[in-house]
């Protein structure tokens, strides 16, 4: 018995042309300059969450990470890195019932000829509801959501940091 029938090879194999000639590609490694073959990362906290995500997020680009600056073609610096929570609603015992956690990250990037990115500032947000039934779940969703707010900057600083190579040249 066939499992795969022949007439859906002509197509398949034309779908899968046009994909590739079209310059699809999977949700992934993004393709960043040449020019960040070698970053040296530097953060006052070096072992943040947040330069932790920033760190794999680089790796998984294809990014040599230097510990020497001189060495590297790019310096990433992280001048400010902090994250948060605030209540954004009350019951009315005067519970909190929402929360919104933000991140934020100040950045700024060097070349070997010079300065990329001035300082650029980054927040990012989320709120969420606290369970008065499920306090052990309000500890976990914050955790889960830094986390999660972690990496979403890390790949905004990754991609903002190659636009910007790109939008030079270099």
């Amino acid at each position: 018995m066939n499992l795969f029938p022949r007439r859906l090879l002509a197509p398949l194999l034309v779908f899968s042309f046009l994909i590739c000639a079209c310059g699809f590609q999977l949700r992934g490694a993004s393709l960043l300059p040449e020019s960040m073959a070698r970053v040296n990362l530097q953060a006052a906290d070096m072992n943040s969450v947040m330069v932790d995500k920033l760190e794999a997020e680089l790796a998984r680009s294809g990014v040599e990470l230097s510990s020497d600056a001189a060495a590297a073609t790019t310096v990433l610096t992280i001048l400010s890195d902090t994250a948060d929570e605030r209540v954004l609603s009350v019951s009315a015992l005067g519970e909190p019932q929402e929360y919104e956690l933000f991140h934020t990250v100040v950045f700024t990037m060097n070349t070997a000829t010079g300065t990329v990115l001035e300082p650029v500032s980054v927040t990012l947000t989320r709120d969420y509801f606290f369970d008065e039934q499920d306090i052990l779940g309000k500890s976990e969703d914050a955790v889960f959501l830094q986390d999660a707010l972690a990496e979403d900057l890390a790949r905004l600083i990754v991609r903002r940091a190659a636009l910007a190579l790109r939008a030079q040249g270099r």
